[in-house]
């Protein structure tokens, strides 16, 4: 836990030293309206650092499988989803040397779902789903129904021995606001990480290293930064992901990997330290 800790706070002292390297905001606001974004759940978990502030997001998905697919175009499966999100605004990381929470919450939000999983080969899936739910900002006039519906398509291949996966996603997704516009977007995402294990061990751990690249085209970007997500049409992201293979456990429940990467977003560029997986 020492060493998973000491490497945590490394790369968020990397992650402020980019802080030069952003992009800066064309307008004052940018930074305050950040504060509140509705789909919170659709940008990933993470720390970003952008113009100078520090945006932390973290996003969980427990499920319970109704039903396992059928190989090769047999029965879908079916799964119930329970998405949840926190996140967190103008969260220094300085403040974890001290223990110190966030003071101020960005958003919460709970979006429960179904997916099926159509288990095309060994190497396919396909992932249609839907769900809908709430989220709550730190102000009341961001308060909104959220709900969205996607597929999913994931294909696992071996480069040089490794283990990687190609994902491409087509989702939807809407904010009704309490006393703001409605607003949505549709997305498409193709994102690709590749994961390389080195003879370096720890009892039955192998290090790992898993570089990534995510490109994503929004057709219909929302407008305004309280969304969280840039109204640029395309943006990309790439990084570099580390951990062992497989994960270290803490009363059975894997420890997450850490890494970095930049998004290029138009105003919103910027810093991301990863928490879990990339995409």
């Amino acid at each position: 836990m020492r060493a998973l800790t000491a490497t945590w706070l490394c790369v968020c002292a990397l992650v402020r030293a980019g802080d030069t390297c952003a992009s800066p905001a064309p307008y004052g606001s940018a930074d305050t309206q950040y504060a509140n974004f509705a789909f919170a759940s659709e940008i990933g978990s993470g720390v970003y650092e952008i113009s100078g502030s520090v945006i932390t997001v973290y996003t969980f998905e427990p499920g319970y499988i109704l039903r396992n697919a059928e190989p090769r175009g047999g029965r879908p499966g079916i799964r119930l989803i329970f998405p949840f999100t926190v996140g967190f605004f103008n969260f220094d990381t300085k403040d974890l040397l001290h223990l110190d929470l966030p003071s101020s919450i960005g958003a919460l939000s709970f979006e429960p779902g179904v997916e099926l999983d159509y288990w095309l080969t060994d190497f396919w899936h396909l992932y249609p789903y839907v769900k809908a739910g709430g989220t709550l900002a730190s102000s009341a006039e961001v308060n909104a129904l959220i709900y969205g519906a996607g597929l999913r398509s994931d294909y696992r291949f071996y480069v040089l021995h490794s283990a990687d996966l190609w994902r491409s996603e087509l989702n939807y997704a809407a904010a009704h606001y309490h006393d703001n516009p409605y607003q949505s977007f549709t997305r498409l995402r193709n994102s690709v990480e590749l994961r390389w294990n080195f003879d370096l061990h720890a009892r039955s751990h192998e290090a790992q290293v898993a570089p990534y690249a995510i490109t994503d085209v929004y057709l219909n970007a929302p407008a305004g930064a309280n969304s969280g997500i840039s109204p640029r049409t395309f943006q990309y992201e790439v990084g570099l992901m580390f951990g062992p293979d497989p994960p270290w456990q803490i009363w059975g429940i894997s420890l997450p990997r850490l890494g970095f990467g930049y998004r290029e977003a138009g105003v919103l560029s910027g810093w991301r330290l990863v928490l879990g997986d990339p995409f």
